[in-house]
């Protein structure tokens, strides 16, 4: 399965070079579920025990619930959650509830073609928080910057689906256009992000620190006892 998906990014990514004659809504649905699908493939190798699975169904839901109860408002604590949660439990973990997250909450607020951009977008935003550096002294001041960077790297690459998708003439222009009507929303994510983070960040990051601790384990082998 994995090769077969490789295989197929590998000829989407190739069609540019090659020349072909590029449906640019399919092009960038088409790569970004190939990576979305490629990384879910990873978390179940990863990390199959039930409980880490469990984990990440409890913090999904939670995130589904606070993006439908706060839909059309770009001030919610979803980013905060799939930040922390790929903070404290890895790449993967991080990814998959980011990525989730998009998924299942489409079903109740529209999915189309935007959905697997949302889902790599959040799912990254999620993942790339497992490699931010560990200062335990300045550790929500951190998170909190690194959710205003994601918050605007986020609307641009959705922006870019836009631009992909539904604008004829892909020049700089009307990309940067794209961009600079999203600033508005960008911007008010980017502060609800400080706020939730700031907010109630520092007892959910206890909280997540002590079910890493208790799922952690260590395997022994060649135990004969």
């Amino acid at each position: 399965m994995r090769a077969v998906l490789w295989l197929l990014l590998l000829l989407v990514l190739a069609s540019l070079p090659l020349g072909a004659k590029v449906n640019w809504m399919i092009y960038a649905v088409s790569t970004s579920l190939f990576v979305v699908l490629l990384v879910f493939l990873e978390f179940e190798e990863k990390h199959a025990d039930s409980r880490i699975i469990a984990l990440v169904g409890v913090i999904v839901a939670l995130t589904v619930a606070s993006r439908q109860l706060l839909h059309g408002v770009e001030f919610s604590p979803v980013f905060f959650m799939v930040i922390l949660t790929g903070y404290v439990f890895g790449f993967t973990p991080g990814f998959t509830v980011g990525a989730l997250t998009m998924f299942v909450s489409n079903f109740f607020l529209g999915h189309g073609p935007w959905t697997p951009f949302q889902m790599f977008g959040l799912g990254f935003a999620g993942a790339f928080a497992s490699l931010l550096p560990r200062f335990r002294r300045h550790e929500i001041l951190l998170l909190a910057s690194y959710s205003v960077v994601v918050a605007y790297l986020y609307g641009v690459f959705t922006d870019l689906f836009s631009w992909m998708a539904f604008i004829p003439a892909h020049t700089l222009e009307s990309f940067a256009g794209i961009v600079a009507a999203g600033m508005v929303a960008n911007t008010t994510r980017a502060v609800g992000n400080v706020f939730f983070m700031s907010l109630v960040g520092p007892v959910l990051l206890r909280v997540l620190m002590r079910f890493r601790k208790r799922l952690s384990y260590t395997r022994v082998n060649n135990y004969h006892g």
